[in-house]
């Protein structure tokens, strides 16, 4: 169970961190339910469904619209998975500690996607390159990720840092998560820089945005097994922009929000391997 939004969305919108979705999977998938022998010796997992919810515009507006889009997740003996729009491979799995490598898609934005946009031409999307650090110390779990444009869409670097615990509710897994992200001056530059051209265009004044923090977030995910192979899952987000992000003209409203429902239909075996549960 994946939220991400489709390739209309900034590529900084919530709904396209699949992140927000992937540990409450997991503790849904460990937590109690029937599951056919067969399954369980199954060493796959797909799962496919439908995602939506309300988030803004574009980073940093202050309008908000709906969007929905089909999710798929994929495991194959916890060492290779695709969720989402990131295909992975696990190189380090111990039973408290995930590293490895990904590559995903980067969605864009459109001029068009607000009038604020209007005559700061589009960002393309992308493909983006990197690693992660996933430690899982119940209740508690911490993430690392660090991504890199290697194609010509925004041509900078992120480096998301989160913490969180889950709350002890014994039949709906629930989550807390606390984050922050690193921007490069490219990133920076393509999502709230406005250049010469940009500004005779736009109106705007010229603004010159370096790498720095951009924001800090906290989130609440939950989700239920309503069958063997039935998921449902929702998450809230509150996110403020900070830095030079914060400051930049484009921005309308520093605090950002996100609210979205997720519903999948699971298949082949538990996401987590019985040695690593």
């Amino acid at each position: 169970m994946v939220c991400n939004a489709s390739a209309t969305l900034a590529a900084s919108d919530p709904l396209d961190e699949a992140g927000l979705w992937i540990d409450t999977v997991e503790d849904i998938d460990e937590g109690p339910g029937d599951e056919a022998p067969k399954d369980s010796a199954r060493k796959w997992a797909l799962s496919i469904g439908v995602n939506g919810g309300f988030s803004p515009d574009y980073e940093g507006s202050n309008n908000y619209s709906f969007d929905y889009s089909p999710n798929i997740a994929a495991s194959w003996r916890d060492t290779i998975f695709y969720k989402g729009k990131t295909l992975g491979v696990n190189l380090v799995r111990q039973k408290k500690l995930k590293a490895g490598l990904t590559i995903s898609q980067a969605s864009g934005r459109n001029e068009d996607d607000n009038d604020r946009l209007k005559g700061l031409g589009d960002v393309d999307g992308s493909i983006e390159a990197g690693g992660f650090i996933n430690y899982r110390k119940k209740p508690y779990r911490f993430k690392a990720d660090v991504r890199q444009d290697i194609g010509s869409g925004h041509e900078g670097a992120l480096v998301a840092l989160s913490g969180g615990r889950n709350l002890p509710f014994e039949s709906l897994p629930v989550s807390v998560e606390l984050g922050t992200t690193w921007a490069s001056a490219n990133y920076m530059s393509s999502f709230f820089g406005v250049d010469a051209q940009q500004s005779m265009d736009s109106g705007l004044k010229r603004y010159n945005a370096n790498a720095g923090f951009k924001d800090v977030k906290i989130s609440m995910t939950a989700g239920y097994k309503i069958t063997t192979r039935w998921r449902v899952g929702g998450t809230i987000e509150y996110k403020r922009l900070v830095g030079d992000a914060a400051d930049s003209p484009i921005v309308d409203d520093k605090n950002q929000f996100l609210a979205g429902l997720s519903l999948s239909y699971h298949m082949g075996s538990k996401i987590l391997p019985e040695e690593l549960q």
